[in-house]
């Protein structure tokens, strides 16, 4: 991803932040149309919150029996305006940093076009 050469706004800020939200959905729907696993990606507009979790295509959804998920993002898409700029800067660094290594993943995933199996999680760890 091109960094910004001088600090961005507020604005600039949260486009961007939206912008890696949409690419994550956009991955999640390619991830699930391929067969690859069970990807997942909710954005939640009144709280500004992205909430992405990929499960493996064998996974279990029963109470007591859950597949725990192998990649999460929970984040809030949203600047603090009440923070310094400094402050501000730093917040969406850290948020920046959280969403490329996600998307890296995700696009780690599609490159390897291999389903993504509870078993083939076991072997990985």
């Amino acid at each position: 991803m091109t960094k910004a050469t001088q600090p961005l706004n507020i604005e600039q800020m949260t486009e961007w932040l939206y912008g890696r939200a949409e690419e994550i959905f956009l991955l999640c729907c390619i991830i699930n149309r391929r067969g690859l696993a069970h990807a997942f990606c909710d954005l939640s507009g009144h709280a500004e919150m992205l909430d992405s979790h990929i499960q493996p295509i064998d996974a279990s959804y029963q109470t007591g029996n859950f597949t725990p998920p192998i990649a999460k993002l929970r984040l809030f898409l949203r600047i603090d305006d009440d923070f310094s700029e400094e402050t501000q800067q730093r917040q969406y660094l850290e948020l920046q940093e959280e969403l490329d290594t996600y998307v890296s993943y995700l696009d780690y995933l599609i490159e390897r076009n291999e389903p993504v199996t509870i078993e083939s999680q076991e072997h990985a760890a």
